[in-house]
């Protein structure tokens, strides 16, 4: 697995605790800065056993991972492993940025086996088909422990990809030779420009002159770089953008299309059906769900 550059490492990240725990991260975002960083994917349970459960009882789920665990998890810094009414086990660490909780780490399912000391157990019973729950690997408290600790390493990771990430955002300053004369320096230029940029005109204009080349050279170095054209890149993160707001605010649909850098509600919807194969209105129905 190749390392990316710094503003792709949160993806990067967790993929490398995927690979090595076999179980799916999901994040909640409770102060919406990961959703241009990381797959609209990543926010919300997506294993075949979760959307089983959810199809029939929902509101268990909404009430055990959102309504109670967000106040839970304030008394459990270092995070926990728990047993939802389902019967699923997972893992779950809290992110605080300057004592305010800003993310929550979610990785998951499988089936407990043998006693735990530590194994925090919904009050609710959910009655679920045997057979979802058969699918999923046994873990013991032991090897919990140390998946416990990996996410904890997960989140340290994550907490300096921020830091990192934050001050190069924040750099307005204009790029030097030394920025210019590597493809690493000149990709992160790209993404920076990008991130900065996207939801405003962000022309390929305006890149070329940060870059000091060409338009048809840019778009060359572009198509080098990513194997994406700039089109693409930047309707990837207007897309980003849009679900963000879809799932976090109470923004109209023309609202987010205007507030994530579409201009025109027909390419928008275009745009947004070919990437998630809903509109833009059913994605954020099933984002609460």
């Amino acid at each position: 697995m190749h390392q990316p550059d710094l503003l792709g490492n949160p993806e990067w990240a967790i993929r490398a605790f995927e690979k090595l725990s076999y179980l799916q991260v999901v994040v909640h975002d409770l102060s919406s800065t990961l959703g241009l960083f990381l797959q609209p994917e990543r926010f919300k349970h997506r294993s075949p056993c979760c959307i089983a459960v959810k199809a029939r009882h929902d509101w268990a789920c909404v009430d055990f991972e959102i309504t109670r665990l967000r106040k839970d998890i304030l008394r459990s810094p270092e995070g926990r492993y728990h047993r939802c009414h389902a019967g699923f086990m997972e893992w779950v660490v809290p992110v605080f940025i300057n004592d305010r909780l800003v993310w929550i780490l979610f990785a998951g399912q499988s089936r407990t086996t043998g006693d735990y000391r530590h194994l925090v157990r919904d009050v609710r019973s959910t009655p679920i088909n045997a057979a979802q729950s058969r699918k999923l690997c046994e873990i013991g408290e032991p090897q919990a422990e140390a998946i416990l600790e990996s996410l904890r390493q997960l989140r340290s990771r994550l907490l300096e990809w921020h830091t990192q990430a934050s001050a190069l955002l924040k750099n307005t300053r204009t790029p030097g030779s030394e920025d210019l004369s590597d493809m690493a320096g000149r990709r992160q230029l790209i993404q920076s420009f990008l991130h900065r940029n996207h939801t405003g005109p962000a022309n390929l204009r305006d890149l070329a002159k940060t870059l000091h080349l060409g338009e048809s050279r840019v778009s060359h170095l572009v198509k080098e770089l990513f194997g994406r054209s700039y089109v693409q890149l930047l309707n990837e993160l207007r897309l980003r953008t849009a679900t963000s707001l879809l799932r976090e605010s109470s923004l109209s649909v023309l609202e987010v299309c205007l507030n994530s850098g579409f201009r025109d509600m027909s390419h928008f919807h275009r745009c947004f059906q070919k990437r998630f194969g809903i509109t833009p209105l059913k994605y954020r129905r099933l984002s609460q769900a």
